[in-house]
């Protein structure tokens, strides 16, 4: 198969992804693009960091008609599992728009009085990015009008199944008319392949390895210790003079607060999101940390899935993730387009084996960090 390129795609497409920043087309888009512009169905598995909204955003982008008329109807929905997501792929949809006028983006999640939202939604969009339930809520109001709907994104599908959006996510496809479907995963789930394999018509599956995403700039490091000692090594590391932008990742919301306290007690400018927070103290948050207007921030892992920032050179993992696959997710947050990174874990005794499995998911030797009494 010949390689697919991003010449092959419209000059007014092409300007735009060269001012969203793409220079070249990952591996899975590679992969994803010639078959998703021939109308096949997609099952992708594709890690956090590979590529994967392009692979979508630029087929869909590539395809979508101009609508005349001050009613839009939508002709791409995309699904995802949290509010963040959804707002930063919409902020890329834009980005990729730039060249080309008269196509209309909207977002429909959760957390945003339901009133106003089908207000500001009466003239409709082209694409719409959306959480399930709440474009349940927007069926059952008969405010989302599916008729020209051709294209069906899951995207982060097994965080979805893993949130319990199966069935949400199976009702709103059941409504559109016949369509295109795509499904990407960060990790492979065989648990989120069977629950939507009813929804996928002879996919095509595109396959990304883990192996292939781990940045080759990427300093792995760990460092076991008991849980009243993690203060004092948080703020050791957050001292270094060589810091952008650092992103520390807690299992609680109430870890997350604690931290954020010590952290602007001893003078450090921080902040915090999680998923009970108001959603736009959140997206302003987000806002300010990607600005720069301050450089550390707290986050549990659903919280984080809307966090892209370029030049983040440093993920602290507070607490070990419950799960390995989690790992993964977090130092994807660092390292990214060929920059040099570095991602820490902090791990209690008990969590020791552990390391084992950090070294298998990355193919990376992690160096221990010697801090205080050895285990």
């Amino acid at each position: 198969m010949s390689e697919f390129k991003i010449t092959s795609l419209s000059f007014e497409l092409q300007r735009s992804m060269e001012d969203a920043g793409f220079q070249s087309l990952t591996e899975i888009q590679q992969e994803v693009l010639p078959q998703a512009l021939a109308g096949h169905d997609i099952l992708a598995q594709s890690p956090t960091g590979s590529g994967k909204t392009g692979a979508y955003l630029i087929p869909i982008l590539e395809q979508i008609e101009l609508q005349p008329g001050k009613k839009h109807q939508p002709q791409a929905l995309i699904l995802v599992p949290t509010r963040e997501l959804a707002v930063q792929i919409a902020d890329v949809i834009r980005k990729m728009l730039t060249h080309r006028e008269g196509i209309r983006t909207a977002v429909l999640t959760g957390g945003v009085d339901m009133n106003a939202q089908v207000r500001s939604f009466s003239k409709g969009a082209d694409i719409v990015v959306a959480t399930p339930s709440r474009l349940l809520d927007h069926f059952r109001r008969h405010t989302f009008k599916p008729s020209k709907c051709r294209t069906l994104v899951l995207d982060e599908a097994d965080v979805m199944v893993s949130m319990g959006f199966a069935q949400d996510v199976i009702s709103c496809a059941a409504q559109l008319p016949e369509h295109q479907t795509m499904l990407f995963s960060a990790t492979y789930d065989s648990t989120a392949e069977d629950q939507f394999a009813q929804l996928l018509n002879t996919p095509v599956c595109c396959t990304v390895s883990e192996e292939a995403l781990i940045p080759q700039k990427l300093n792995l490091e760990y460092a076991v210790l008991d849980e009243k000692q993690k203060p004092d090594l948080l703020f050791k590391l957050l001292k270094k003079q060589d810091i952008k932008q650092t992103l520390v990742f807690c299992n609680t919301r109430k870890t997350c607060d604690f931290i954020n306290s010590l952290l602007r007690e001893k003078g450090f400018s921080a902040n915090t999101i999680h998923s009970e927070m108001d959603p736009n103290v959140r997206r302003s948050i987000m806002k300010q940390f990607r600005d720069h207007s301050f450089p550390i921030l707290i986050a549990t892992d659903v919280a984080s899935r809307g966090i892209d920032i370029p030049d983040m050179n440093l993920v602290i993992s507070y607490d070990c993730p419950d799960f390995p696959d989690g790992f993964i997710h977090r130092i994807g947050r660092t390292g990214r387009a060929g920059t040099d990174g570095t991602a820490v874990l902090f791990l209690i005794p008990a969590e020791q084996n552990h390391i084992h499995e950090m070294k298998e998911l990355t193919s990376l030797e992690p160096v221990r960090l010697n801090f205080g009494k050895e285990h």
